[in-house]
């Protein structure tokens, strides 16, 4: 089995530098990058990652808490968002370590596996998961706004609460007053932000907010996203008038539009909606194209992944960072 010295010695470089090639630790230029990598794949050669961990003392590896669907599906706005994590912490070296077990399950098998810092999505209010990450002394930053908000935990975001009062302000311009808003679960922080915000634009126009019915999804009570809107739309469209729908994701949208079908509502000329969320192709795809809202997913994953690497440098780091997202509208919304 070829080992570190046969690769050093065939490349023409020290046993440091073909170290830093692996680990990039330190930058190595691309001709002797190139060099030692074909060398290496020549003679099979391969790094020991435990050994290197045993070394430095680090496991290299970033946790990525991020529970998938009952269906067991992934959405846009995670895999762009892991695309951004994988991107900046493959840059220093680390490899991820994807957990996707459901929100209700405990981290004691997670939080015993061997990783050096956690990225942790959708936290809740008043999350247990992060005091206990704390408590074991494991670096941590979330994707979404924790609760309360403490200056002590770092955390990457859009700014919820002013999207929500876009989209509101946007639809009230619109001549629209009773909304149906199809909002993401209750207990997590992102909901509270949107409710507040859309109570802005309502308050801010002089509107009573009482014409929105806001609805949350329920997991005991909704196999999927999409359940969600068509059961949504079916069960509120006789009992409460409403000419727009504001849509937590894409596909709580896809359900929607199934319901409007069946039940020979036109969208947009009977019906506007919007989602919170963008999936470019699906929203494209649909017909009639969907309004919603560009969340920077990717962006979000990244500068999660850099304040992490930092984080797990120097343990005090504390960063609270605010994304742009950008309403964007297409075909599913219009004017009365």
């Amino acid at each position: 089995m070829a080992t570190i010295d046969d690769v050093a010695k065939l490349a023409g470089v020290s046993k440091g530098t073909v170290s830093s090639v692996f680990s990039k630790k330190r930058p190595i230029s691309q001709p002797v990058t190139d060099r030692v990598l074909s060398v290496a794949k020549e003679l099979g050669y391969f790094p020991n990652h435990i050994a290197r961990s045993l070394a430095i003392k680090k496991t290299m590896i970033v946790g990525l808490k991020m529970p998938i669907s009952k269906e067991g599906s992934t959405t846009q706005f995670e895999i762009q968002m892991l695309n951004g994590v994988i991107k900046e912490c493959t840059k220093h070296g680390y490899r991820i370590l994807l957990d996707t077990l459901p929100e209700h399950e405990d981290l004691t098998q997670f939080s015993s596996d061997p990783v050096d810092g956690v990225i942790m999505l959708n936290p809740r209010k008043h999350d247990q998961r992060i005091e206990r990450f704390e408590q074991m002394r494991i670096p941590l930053v979330l994707v979404g706004r924790p609760d309360p908000l403490e200056s002590s935990i770092s955390y990457v975001d859009n700014d919820n609460e002013q999207l929500a009062y876009e989209v509101g302000s946007y639809l009230l311009e619109q001549g629209h007053r009773s909304i149906l808003f199809l909002n993401a679960s209750a207990n997590m922080t992102v909901s509270v932000d949107r409710v507040n915000g859309l109570k802005k634009a309502y308050e801010e126009q002089g509107i009573p907010y009482d014409n929105v019915h806001v609805m949350n999804f329920d997991r005991q009570q909704h196999a999927t996203p999409m359940d969600y809107g068509y059961m949504s739309i079916m069960q509120m469209h006789e009992q409460v008038p409403f000419t727009a729908v504001v849509s937590d994701t894409d596909r709580v949208a896809l359900g929607i539009l199934r319901a409007t079908r069946e039940l020979g509502i036109h969208v947009p000329r009977d019906l506007s909606i919007v989602a919170l969320s963008n999936d470019v192709r699906l929203a494209e795809e649909m017909s009639p194209k969907l309004t919603s809202v560009e969340l920077s997913a990717e962006t979000l994953g990244a500068e999660a992944g850099r304040i992490l690497i930092q984080k797990m440098k120097d343990p005090s780091t504390v960063e609270q960072l605010i994304v742009d997202a950008q309403l964007i509208v297409r075909e599913s919304t219009r004017s009365l």
